[in-house]
């Protein structure tokens, strides 16, 4: 019982020495990367919905309307 409690205490202890040492680092490598990979998923995610509303507008809109009308026009 006693060696468990140790053993626990030393993970506890390293535990809390990595995450001392996670927060106090001020590289910034991480910030960096996951900002550009975030503003690369917008700029694509902005570039796709242009994409499709331009699509939907000109193309699939106007042929449903004209087979609707078609379906039930005079």
């Amino acid at each position: 019982m006693r060696k468990t409690i140790q053993t626990l205490k030393a993970k506890a202890a390293c535990a809390a020495i990595r995450t001392r040492n996670i927060l106090h680092n001020e590289a910034g490598d991480f910030y960096i990367s996951d900002g550009v990979k975030i503003i690369i998923a917008v700029v694509l995610g902005a570039l796709l919905l242009a994409a499709l509303t331009l699509i939907f507008n000109d193309t699939v809109i106007p042929r449903i309307t004209r087979e609707i009308e078609g379906l039930f026009g005079p």
